[in-house]
């Protein structure tokens, strides 16, 4: 099979998954209304968004599970069957009665689905790198790897868009009574379509050497790798921070810099857009003067222009909504063409499956605290200057990690 018809069939299916994962954070003032009632509503908040952390808190686990069977038995089967768990959680997650309906019951019947959510979703990013990059040229995986990740910002872009269009076409009450629901409903009937078309993908030319030459996971093997795991988690930290902190601007924007609700959609729609068609040129720069040099071109722009950007939001015209989400897009846009290409690298093929999952689930675990930190800093302490640090911080982290990142050869 062709290079670009594997990276095709990879990039659907990932951004298919991703879209059931992001509708969470996208509509999550509704479901704190409608599963995690409250007097208070940042209690509500808090109550709403420490499920989507449990959720990540469970990836480590899920990337471990399905990596060790994936390193074991191939990536291909492992890939496909993720996404018919992550359709049954999701569509399930839109047929819940609400708290007001069959009270706590509701809550502990989302909360389980959303750990689902979790535990294969710590398989499926973990799962396309390592086929992709066990199937395409080494020279050329800024490129495919771009694109993939681009497939992943489409996705994330329908979840916004169907989120817009609710927004235009619906009431709040409507959407809080009823309409929050459909995009679940949508996404559930998209994973289904997602694992038919895995279904098509072979397995890796790697993997079937592995499997052939009855290499095994050693003790040796796991001590090489130890530390490489803390190396990848700080180059991944600040991007991953990142994107979780995106998925939370509708709260964000709407509560705290008091945006209209259906413009902050609008506005991740098109950064979405924005960083699914730069994501690709991104992979291609990447390939021409190296993934390491882009990662630190990337955190330098943020350590001098986030605050200007943050300074620019408080005017509260469209522009600088606008300018502040296409401005976080480029940055993460460019660090992922770039660190996706270095996770493979990292590890052995023996144990590749696994060490990925350990560690972009790790990461993702860690930065799934961002939502609460976020809410702590504008809800209580009242000073977003806190949050600029901790992105300059993260970024130097993300910058000193990138430059110590040694590659793991099978030899």
């Amino acid at each position: 099979m062709k290079q670009s018809k594997i990276t095709f069939l990879t990039s659907v299916g990932a951004g298919l998954e991703y879209y059931d994962l992001v509708i969470y954070s996208l509509l999550a003032n509704f479901i704190s209304q409608q599963f995690f009632p409250s007097s208070s509503h940042v209690a509500s908040l808090f109550a709403t968004f420490g499920v989507f952390a449990l959720g990540n808190i469970v990836r480590p686990l899920g990337g471990v599970i399905f990596g060790i069977f994936g390193d074991r038995f191939g990536r291909k089967k492992v890939f496909a069957n993720t996404l018919l768990w992550m359709a049954f959680a999701t569509f399930v997650m839109g047929i819940i009665p609400s708290f007001a309906t069959i009270g706590i019951t509701a809550t502990i019947l989302f909360s389980v689905c959303r750990l689902i959510q979790g535990l294969v979703f710590g398989a499926e990013f973990p799962g396309a790198v390592t086929l992709l990059s066990e199937h395409v040229d080494e020279k050329k995986h800024g490129t495919h790897f771009g694109f993939m990740i681009s497939a992943v910002g489409i996705g994330v872009s329908l979840g916004s868009m169907v989120t817009w269009v609710l927004a235009k076409i619906l009431t709040e009450q409507e959407i809080l009574a009823w309409g929050f629901r459909l995009p679940f409903l949508l996404g559930g009937g998209l994973a289904i379509l997602g694992f038919y078309i895995r279904k098509n993908l072979p397995e890796t030319p790697k993997f079937l050497a592995l499997k052939k030459s009855k290499a095994k996971i050693t003790p040796q093997v796991i001590k090489n790798h130890f530390w490489q795991i803390f190396n990848v988690i700080g180059v991944l930290l600040f991007p991953a921070s990142l994107v979780t902190f995106k998925l939370i601007f509708p709260v964000y924007l709407r509560d705290f810099y008091h945006f209209n609700l259906a413009d902050i959609y609008l506005a991740m729609t098109f950064g979405y857009i924005w960083s699914s068609i730069f994501l690709p040129l991104f992979g291609w720069v990447s390939d021409c003067i190296g993934r390491k040099i882009l990662i630190v071109i990337a955190g330098v722009i943020v350590m001098v222009c986030t605050y200007p950007m943050f300074l620019w939001l408080q005017s509260g015209n469209r522009l600088a909504l606008f300018g502040f989400l296409l401005y976080f897009q480029t940055i993460t846009s460019s660090m992922a063409a770039s660190y996706f290409v270095l996770l493979p690298r990292a590890f052995q093929t023996v144990i590749r499956y696994t060490g990925i999952g350990l560690s972009y689930n790790i990461t993702y675990t860690i930065a799934a605290l961002t939502p609460i930190g976020v809410n702590y800093i504008y809800g209580v302490l009242k000073n977003p200057n806190y949050l600029i640090w901790a992105f300059i911080l993260l970024a130097v982290l993300t910058i000193i990690s990138t430059l110590l990142l040694q590659a793991k050869d099978d030899g």
